[in-house]
């Protein structure tokens, strides 16, 4: 016999095929009480999950089972059998269990699972309250139910019935503690406005459920306790900045025309429900907002309104939100516009809705960091978007407050099809900016080694000055070459595919490795100061001066014992590299070695010339 068939008969045979399913188990010699499914259920599980009080009953006689046999017998997530028989409703096998427990029946009723659920939490989900209230009529104030029946998120079962929308569960919850005896206390202690471990109270769990049936259920937890309209959770969100997130509109219109609840309330970003409604782009509620006293002005504590928001994700909130508040541009804290915000986020329809308006933005408009918005679209790498604002009339060689055009900020970011596009369009390969950098630099500098190789071999980017084979590398304000730059940075990717160009050019006057910027620095001495390893190594196999010395008298050893880089001071020690101070004392004793062979071989020729004479 399959030992697991037995379960199925618990739940589904008659009490006379479960004994014989039972008999042929022990003529086995199988031990049927400790056969359990894939979520360790045995067979007093299944019997209850079934109501199947005959084969229940049997099961406790024959395997002798006490109140702490019962309450001991657990599931794999710490389930026991009330736990099951409560999920499916069992009533009868649930009054079967209160009477075995009649002594103490709160010890079945408040167990807790692996996850601090009681069966009191699982019946205030259920849509027949008569388990609910058989439980509450079984617990008294000495069960201290208030502080057992809290779920590992802190969660009581006025949150669990909240969640379900169960207005009946929710008025045997609360009409316990209506209805019992001051003298005594109250039965099962839970505040209308209680908060879980996140600070969402009961009414906040409701208003999160969009069905119709929930709005009795917000009437009634809101009007028990006006206050709790105003409770926020940890994230500083009221009920009303819930209901909009979840899209629930009559919940919504509930709490603004008949609660009279503010619409401007704020989270603890100072964002209103009308952000929120912009953001997630529920165009009725913004529009139902914006009629119910909510205004676009409000700021949050970035300084971005609903209106920056509705640009990232709804043309049809942005349209109402300018429609309706009558304006035709608003900017944040950054200077930024929505069609900025539209740019960054990659709403195109956004970008032609408002490029098409009467009031079409500036196109010269620029953030606080001199951004144009073709200067977001290329940071963001959006080869479309850029194709449609210079289409529109930006300026390509617009600079923002460092000098840098469109073209570095894509270069710095590697976005190749941007680059490709811009130069396309006429922008300038050769743009310097403030400190004297081509794109070709803020290749290096972002670690973008395929789109520097793209940028230097497909799009013909200088990377050194035209001319013969007498030529240099470009520079920046401080002398240094773009390998400088990939070093600086610690990109070793970069710094191969420089020198695999170089090789390939054969151009260059001296290596591109020996070049020195203003301080007398090679890119070896600014990886050492880096401590980037891997560029060190590149650059030692590319044939780079293992004892440079720079303007400050420093070997690259001395820069990476300067730092504390011990892996590159150990790896240069290795293939001998030495500081400034032990180069200049081998070389003194060189020179003092060389002054005495020739010292002594004066003294020598001079005896030889006297001995002649």
């Amino acid at each position: 016999m399959d030992p697991k068939s037995v379960l199925y008969y618990a739940s589904e045979g008659s009490n006379s095929e479960f004994e014989s399913s039972l008999k042929k188990c022990e003529k086995d010699q199988i031990q049927w009480i400790n056969e359990k499914d894939d979520r360790g259920r045995n067979v007093l599980f299944y019997a209850a999950m079934t109501d199947n009080i005959k084969n229940f009953l049997y099961v406790i006689k024959r395997a002798c089972l006490k109140p702490d046999n019962i309450l001991q017998m657990e599931d794999n997530n710490g389930s026991n059998v009330m736990h099951w028989a409560t999920q499916y409703s069992s009533a009868k096998v649930v009054k079967e269990i209160l009477s075995i427990f009649i002594d103490q029946p709160s010890r079945i009723i408040l167990a807790k699972d692996n996850d601090g659920v009681t069966p009191l939490h699982i019946a205030a989900t259920k849509s027949n309250p008569k388990i609910l209230k058989s439980f509450v009529d079984n617990l008294t104030p000495a069960d201290d139910v208030y502080r057992i029946a809290q779920d590992k998120r802190g969660r009581s079962p006025l949150h669990y019935a909240a969640a379900r929308a169960n207005i009946d569960n929710i008025r045997t919850i609360v009409d316990a503690d209506d209805n019992c005896s001051q003298l005594d206390g109250p039965i099962l202690g839970f505040p209308i406005d209680q908060r879980d471990k996140n600070g969402i109270t009961p009414l906040m769990a409701a208003v999160g459920v969009n069905l119709p049936q929930i709005i009795p259920v917000i009437r009634f937890l809101a009007k028990k306790k006006p206050v709790s309209q105003t409770r926020q959770n940890k994230d500083g969100q009221t009920a009303l900045h819930i209901a909009v997130a979840a899209r629930n509109l009559p919940a919504v219109k509930l709490f603004i025309e008949e609660l009279d609840c503010s619409p401007d309330l704020v989270d603890n970003e100072q964002r209103t429900p009308l952000h929120y409604a912009a953001e997630q782009g529920y165009p009725e509620i913004v529009k139902y907002l914006l009629q119910n006293g909510s205004r676009n002005s409000t700021r949050d504590k970035f300084g971005v309104t609903p209106a920056h928001y509705a640009a990232q994700f709804s043309t049809e909130c942005l349209n109402i939100i300018l429609t309706m508040s009558n304006i035709s541009e608003v900017k944040d804290n950054e200077d930024r516009s929505c069609l900025m915000w539209a740019v960054c986020a990659g709403n195109v329809d956004a970008i032609h809705y408002l490029i098409q308006r009467k009031d079409a933005p500036d196109r010269r408009a620029v953030d606080k960091n001199g951004y144009t918005a073709l200067h977001l679209a290329a940071m963001v790498g959006n080869e479309k978007i850029c194709k449609i604002l210079i289409n529109q009339g930006w300026n390509i060689s617009e600079r923002d407050n460092q000098n840098n055009t469109a073209l570095h900020l894509a270069a710095g970011r590697g976005h190749t099809d941007v680059l490709r596009c811009l130069v396309t369009s006429g922008a300038n390969m050769n743009d310097r900016d403030s400190m004297d950098r081509t794109p070709v630099f803020w290749a290096c500098l972002g670690g973008q080694s395929h789109t520097l190789h793209c940028m230097i071999k497909e799009l013909s980017f200088e990377w050194r000055t035209p001319g013969g084979s007498d030529t240099k590398p470009i520079t920046d304000a401080l002398g240094r070459t773009p390998l400088h730059a990939a070093a600086f940075a610690g990109h070793s990717a970069c710094i191969n595919v420089l020198l695999n160009i170089e090789q390939e050019d054969n151009f260059l006057k001296s290596p591109l490795v020996g070049w020195r910027d203003q301080d007398g620095k090679t890119a070896l001495h600014e990886a050492c100061i880096a401590g980037k390893i891997d560029c060190v190594l590149s650059l030692l196999r590319g044939g780079s001066a293992i004892n440079a010395i720079d303007g400050f008298e420093r070997t690259p050893l001395d820069c990476a014992t300067e730092f504390n880089h011990k892996i590159i001071i150990d790896h240069l020690k290795s293939q001998e590299a030495f500081s400034y101070e032990k180069l200049s004392d081998l070389a003194a004793r060189e020179i003092q070695q060389a002054w005495r062979t020739y010292a002594k071989r004066k003294q020598e020729r001079e005896k030889k010339i006297q001995n002649m004479f």
